[in-house]
């Protein structure tokens, strides 16, 4: 086992160039032996074609003894040839398989905004406070990422391999669309609408996956309750709730509480809800990208009822009068 690991550090010493001219020969030696005069390529060659090799080898090389006179030096030649086999197996199943890329992470801070272009060409906006997860093997039989906080997707059209977001319980499959994914973890929604296309989504729940209502095409949203896990589908503009893209804000039928929350994330600002609000509070409204906090929270108040105050570190909102 001890030699094993030392011929392993060597033959990788070799391939990454790192081998005194001595240790530079040695394993050339070994490569010469095998008849071949550079490093072979693993991914075209099983296992078991590798032994067969090694093991034709030796045959060529020692031949089949007549009589019972078999010299010394054939002996040598066996031995060295039958070492030389689990070497030449750990040199091809170790150093030159091939190896699955690692998962690449992106994330944006609060009042951040990232464009991520994709192996495939597939280009995601990721919102403020969210991060994108995309797995090793992304781009060979699926196209698979994860998603926490916002993105908008203008995926790259591959009916072969089908393109899904994973966001929590939930996952969106598409083979190419524009789509945009709210999916806060602080947040009890999850929100899709779809720009153009069409997207499935679907719940996976103890190792089944459930498709959620039929297919979302062009302005349809689905919005999951994380908690009850109930859906609804309902008729939204998507391009709209997708401005954030361009710096704008726009919230249709939204809760007072998830407003303070974008706002938040959007202006980088601790805002904080001091209490909840008596009645279900629920507003359709934009902001441009040019729109300064307070400003925002003027015509937030004068539409909704709200009141606030701004401390040193932070800003209280209250609610409970909303109407």
């Amino acid at each position: 086992m001890k030699g094993s690991a030392q011929e392993k550090a060597l033959l990788k010493k070799y391939r990454d160039g790192e081998c005194t001219p001595a240790e530079k020969l040695r394993v050339e030696q070994w490569l010469v032996g095998l008849g071949r005069q550079d490093i072979p390529e693993v991914s075209s060659v099983s296992e078991k074609n590798i032994l067969k090799t090694a093991r034709k080898e030796v045959l060529k090389q020692t031949g089949t003894p007549r009589g019972r006179t078999v010299t010394m030096f054939r002996y040598a030649s066996v031995a060295a040839m039958l070492v030389f086999i689990p070497l030449a197996y750990l040199f091809y199943n170790q150093l030159y398989k091939p190896q699955t890329p690692a998962e690449q992470r992106f994330s944006t801070l609060p009042g951040q905004q990232k464009i991520i272009v994709l192996p495939d060409s597939t280009e995601v906006t990721l919102n403020s406070s969210s991060s994108l997860a995309v797995g090793g093997s992304y781009n060979q039989k699926y196209r698979r990422v994860t998603l926490s906080g916002e993105a908008y997707f203008r995926v790259k059209h591959d009916k072969q391999r089908p393109f899904i977001v994973s966001t929590g319980k939930l996952q969106t499959q598409v083979l190419g669309t524009e789509f945009n994914v709210h999916a806060y973890t602080d947040e009890a929604n999850i929100k899709v609408a779809v720009v153009q296309g069409r997207v499935k989504v679907s719940e996976q729940q103890n190792g089944v996956t459930k498709q959620l209502g039929d297919v979302l095409t062009h302005n349809l949203m689905l919005s999951y309750d994380v908690n009850s896990r109930r859906h609804v589908t309902t008729t939204a503009d998507a391009e709209k709730l997708s401005a954030w893209k361009k710096g704008e804000l726009y919230f249709e039928e939204t809760g007072i509480q998830e407003i303070v929350k974008a706002l938040s994330r959007r202006y980088n600002q601790g805002i904080e809800l001091a209490d909840a609000p008596l009645a279900n509070c629920k507003y359709t409204i934009s902001f441009s990208s040019g729109d300064a906090l307070p400003k925002v929270l003027t015509v937030l108040g004068q539409l909704s009822g709200i009141t606030y105050q701004t401390t040193q570190n932070k800003i209280i909102i209250h609610a409970k009068n909303c109407h």
